[in-house]
């Protein structure tokens, strides 16, 4: 099955020692890998450097150390584990370098170049999802050679968002990286919506960006959309209590709604998801409503493919299924679940699916309905 490096990481209320235990463990283990990211940084923009003979020895040290340093953090006895999405996004990025070292020790440099490259985004994904705090140095984490696009990037993954934004506006300010301005004005929107949760000043940005720089009509038209609904956000009286998960819900049935321009609002999706995933993990979702929160967010997401990767839907969708097997949310899961699969698998040709993901289509489609399995046949 197609699958992007990306994923989501959905907290809950399972614990085991003191979270600020656990959050202190995990961020020492994490801060170990700081050093052996910063350096392989340089060579992840330049793919000519990293292809040089001569950087062989160093760029497989620092490949080495990161799969080392990144191993200790799966044993970590944290209560992340308990989080659906948290293994497995770990397994992704374990599963990155382990194939990225292995393929550049075998002489397949420009492979491992290309898999390395989803370091980044695989760490903002995570980081976009749940406020941890962190107490990185934009000199300490960012190498300073790098470009404004690259140095935004490598910001966002180590969760400097001030100085991301910072970045990034320098780049909308350069024709140069004009085919990167839609991933740039989105990686914004999700800081403004999701991390620092700030419309009236969002809506400011964007007005300035639209003031001074030179935007394809497209994106244009984009931002045009967000500050009309950041600003309507802004003046919302609404406060944080017991039914944001109603709210959040609202939410993303608005936000998914187009009309005949097609155009859904991408504001209202992310707050709707922010909504729905805070109250996860401040156990605040009664166990008979989880479900509809899982489905809830796995359907959100396959409505934001340009802001996050379709792991993220697969996964909710999976752990509606895999948690409540036979419920009504675990089918309607289980539905754009088939539905998203079968898209991929669609071209010109017809539909072509592989055995082992019929195989896996089958199996949840079993649980889904609550129909029992007594052997891995189909």
């Amino acid at each position: 099955m197609k699958r992007s490096i990306l994923a989501a990481a959905l907290l809950t209320a399972a614990t085991v020692l003191p979270s600020s235990a656990h959050s202190e463990e995990v961020k020492d283990k994490m801060h170990s890998l700081i050093g052996p990211f910063r350096g392989i940084q340089p060579y992840l923009a330049d793919e000519e450097s990293f292809l040089d003979k001569d950087n062989h020895d160093k760029i497989e040290s620092l490949i080495l150390s990161l799969r080392k340093n990144f191993h200790t953090v799966e044993d970590v006895p944290s209560r992340y584990h308990d989080f659906p999405g948290f293994d497995t996004n770990l397994q992704l990025v374990i599963d990155l370098l382990n194939d990225s070292s292995r393929r550049f020790s075998e002489g397949k440099t420009s492979y491992a170049w290309w898999r390395l490259r989803m370091l980044p985004p695989s760490c903002f994904a995570c980081h976009a999802t749940y406020g941890v705090k962190s107490s990185y140095s934009n000199q300490f984490a960012v190498d300073p050679s790098l470009d404004p696009l690259d140095k935004g990037r490598f910001l966002l993954a180590t969760r400097q968002f001030a100085e991301a934004k910072k970045s990034f506006l320098a780049v909308l300010q350069d024709p140069e990286y004009t085919f990167n301005y839609d991933e740039v004005l989105r990686s914004l929107l999700v800081i403004t919506t999701r991390n620092q949760q700030t419309p009236a000043e969002g809506a400011e940005m964007f007005e300035g960006i639209l003031a001074t720089a030179k935007l394809p009509e497209e994106d244009a038209h984009l931002v045009s959309l967000w500050i009309k609904e950041l600003r309507a956000w802004s003046k919302e009286s609404q406060k944080p209590g017991p039914d944001d998960l109603a709210r959040g819900e609202k939410l993303i049935v608005s936000g998914a709604s187009t009309g005949i321009d097609f155009y859904q609002n991408d504001v209202a999706l992310l707050r709707g998801t922010a909504l729905v995933q805070q109250q996860l993990d401040q156990g605040a979702v009664p166990q008979g409503k989880r479900a509809h929160a899982l489905y809830l967010l796995g359907f959100a997401y396959l409505q934001m493919p340009l802001f996050f990767a379709e792991t993220w839907a697969e996964m909710y969708l999976e752990q509606c299924i895999s948690e409540f097997p036979g419920s009504k949310d675990a089918k309607q899961s289980f539905i754009l679940y088939r539905n998203h699969v079968l898209d991929d698998y669609t071209g010109t040709a017809g539909t072509d699916v592989p055995d082992d993901v019929k195989l896996r289509l089958e199996e949840l489609r079993k649980k889904a309905y609550g129909v029992r399995s007594f052997s891995g046949q189909v």
